[in-house]
């Protein structure tokens, strides 16, 4: 990795960052735009702290546990589709389970 001159170690691209995991940059993304990974958006991009990332990825996983708050859902397409779904699947059980009564 080649330093520029003026520019902190610790602050990483995504491209650095997916390279000193191991993982692709789409990964690396997901897990920034999925608030697994602390990062900070820079115009398309974003920036990353070597150390918070260590910090973070270095404490246990409780599944069904967060550390903060999840982003509010994106309403679009893909939001209404995802609630669609979930809905339809939520009326599936519950006709499942009359007609088992």
């Amino acid at each position: 990795m080649t330093e520029t001159p003026g520019r902190d170690p610790d602050v990483l691209t995504t491209a650095e960052l997916a390279t000193k995991l191991g993982l692709s940059p789409q990964t690396v993304r997901r897990m920034a735009n999925a608030g697994q990974i602390p990062a900070l958006k820079t115009g398309k991009d974003f920036r990353y702290s070597w150390q918070a990332v260590r910090e973070v990825l270095r404490q246990p996983h409780h599944p069904g546990e967060t550390a903060h708050e999840p982003p509010e859902p994106k309403k679009g397409a893909g939001y209404r589709a995802q609630r669609r779904a979930r809905t339809g699947a939520q009326n599936q059980t519950t006709q499942e389970q009359v007609s088992q009564e």
